[in-house]
């Protein structure tokens, strides 16, 4: 693979504000990155359609794809998607996956692939404002 395109997709503004921050933190590493947003009425199989033709001129680009929610309708829709080689499809994106995806080797392997769902596991963690113990002197 020559290049990669992320792609981030969403119900609603989630895969625009996450490109938002990624942009904010990593500055030009975040500037290839594309969202993608569901609105009501709307159709995720339209943006899949749209994003198949574009997959199948450029078989040299690796598409990394990250949605919101596993099984929900944009996820569903870009599923049909992963019949290509250079697609690669993830479910309950988070910055740090999103991350991971921009700053990892490509193209995806196995072993990077697990690399990236562990690294996006990492940023789920539960935060306690712990009360520091006074020391004796």
């Amino acid at each position: 693979m020559e290049r990669r395109q992320v792609i981030l997709a969403s119900h609603g503004e989630f895969s625009k504000g996450l490109k938002d921050s990624l942009t904010m933190i990593l500055g030009e590493l975040a500037e290839d990155i594309r969202a993608y947003s569901l609105y009501p009425g709307g159709n995720a199989l339209d943006f899949k359609e749209e994003l198949e033709e574009e997959i199948r001129e450029n078989a040299a680009t690796e598409y990394v794809i990250l949605t919101d929610v596993f099984g929900g309708s944009v996820c569903n829709a870009l599923m049909l998607l992963t019949g290509y080689e250079n697609v690669r499809l993830f479910a309950g994106m988070n910055f740090n996956m999103a991350a991971e995806v921009l700053t990892g080797d490509m193209p995806l392997s196995e072993k990077a692939v697990e690399e990236l769902l562990n690294t996006a596991r990492e940023g789920v963690t539960r935060v306690v404002l712990r009360e520091e113990e006074e020391e004796d002197f």
